[in-house]
């Protein structure tokens, strides 16, 4: 009879383990999606606010149709969410477990025989949800919705811009370099137009009855029937002015493409390459799962350090991570039949994330990263490297 108590006992004990563990689980995988859906949301607002006001300028230049800016934007969502999920879960997860060590909350998990390896295994579930999001987003939905984004954001050659004038309205080439004004449009003839054409050298106006177009290979052909031309508008000497019947102008096919936007290695990188392109989107799931054990073995810090001590460094961390997993895809894109793809960056970083783990078995004090969080001068190079390799993304 005592015996069976004892078992009772100790079954109780075992239970009441797992129910605390259970619940500590559930507490730190909330923490974790709502710190990570936060940083997301403020990422996301962000980098689709700075692509409007790109975009608007863009087209108030004239490069792009005002119209499509919000579509284009739209079609831009699942590309922002797969690149933005990765980062926003790993500051998710440094933000809470930094958190639980800053305020010994953390002791509470040690107390029921938890270490750090179980928080990933906390943790796993819910990397793995984003893994199968982020790579469903990445292989399927951001590609096709990137292109006909792309499509959208083309520039129209001359004889599309051309064909596309509405009478009574003033068109402004998408070069910048001029407007076109028609009283009527009548199979795709301008009747009564108004042509002005400028550039750094030299400035016309045009006045016509009728405007016809011709696209050769290598130019475009307007040719403008009974009317007059004005050259030098802004010249400080006077303007010449002569009429004509016939007079034909060639305008160079240089199609126009829209400035770079800040973070094109990005957002807007376009390669040639099929094989960049598929480990580059295999990759960016596969930096949730490396990610999370960085997270989870970087963010021990003591209560007098405070809970941001390790921001820093993560983020050092994770740019170098992605800048060379930038310039392992533009190598393979340059070198299709390379045998070095990007899997090397992850294996990399797995081994890099092996030796940070073992650093107290086997005493390397220096990776441990104890100088960088008790020296507030150490940060300072680390602030620097972090700031070059932002603004090496952002050009």
């Amino acid at each position: 009879m005592v015996f069976t108590d004892k078992i009772i006992i100790v079954m109780h004990h075992s239970s009441q383990g797992m129910y605390k563990k259970n619940i500590l689980s559930k507490s730190l995988n909330i923490e974790v999606f709502k710190s990570s859906c936060s940083i997301l949301l403020i990422f996301f607002l962000l980098v689709v606010g700075s692509r409007v006001v790109g975009y608007f300028e863009q087209a108030a230049e004239g490069y792009i149709d005002p119209s499509i800016i919000m579509n284009v934007v739209f079609l831009r969502f699942p590309d922002f969410i797969t690149l933005l999920i990765p980062l926003s879960f790993f500051l998710g997860v440094m933000i809470t477990v930094s958190r639980l060590y800053a305020e010994r909350e953390i002791y509470g998990f040690f107390s029921v025989g938890l270490a750090p390896i179980n928080l990933v295994k906390f943790l796993l579930p819910q990397a793995i949800i984003y893994f199968v999001l982020t790579l469903i987003l990445s292989l399927f939905l951001a590609p096709y919705t990137k292109a006909i984004s792309q499509e959208l954001l083309s520039t129209d050659s001359y004889k599309e811009q051309i064909n596309s004038i509405k009478p009574q309205k003033i068109f402004s080439l998408k070069d910048g370099s001029g407007f076109i004004y028609a009283d009527e449009v009548i199979d795709q003839n301008l009747i009564r137009i108004k042509f002005l054409r400028t550039n750094s050298k030299k400035s016309f106006l045009v006045t016509a009855e009728e405007l016809k177009t011709k696209e050769n290979l290598d130019n475009f052909e307007l040719n403008f029937i009974k009317g007059s031309l004005y050259q030098d508008l802004f010249a400080e000497s006077s303007s010449i002015v002569s009429n004509f019947g016939d007079l034909k102008l060639s305008l160079d096919i240089d199609e126009s493409q829209l400035e770079t936007i800040s973070l094109t290695k990005l957002f807007d990188y376009s390669s040639s390459s099929d094989d960049a392109s598929f480990q580059w989107n295999v990759s960016i799931p596969i930096t949730i799962i490396v990610l999370l054990f960085m997270g989870v073995y970087m963010s021990s810090v003591s209560p007098r350090q405070g809970r941001f001590a390790v921001i820093l460094p993560g983020m050092l961390m994770y740019v170098t991570y992605l800048s060379l997993l930038i310039l392992g895809r533009e190598s393979i894109a340059e070198n299709p039949n390379s045998a070095v793809g990007l899997w090397w960056v992850h294996l990399l970083f797995a081994m890099i994330l092996v030796i940070y783990i073992s650093k107290d078995k086997i005493n390397l004090n220096i990776i441990s990263g104890g100088i960088w969080k008790e020296s507030k001068y150490s940060k300072f190079p680390l602030a620097l490297i972090l700031l070059l390799l932002l603004f090496w993304l952002v050009i």
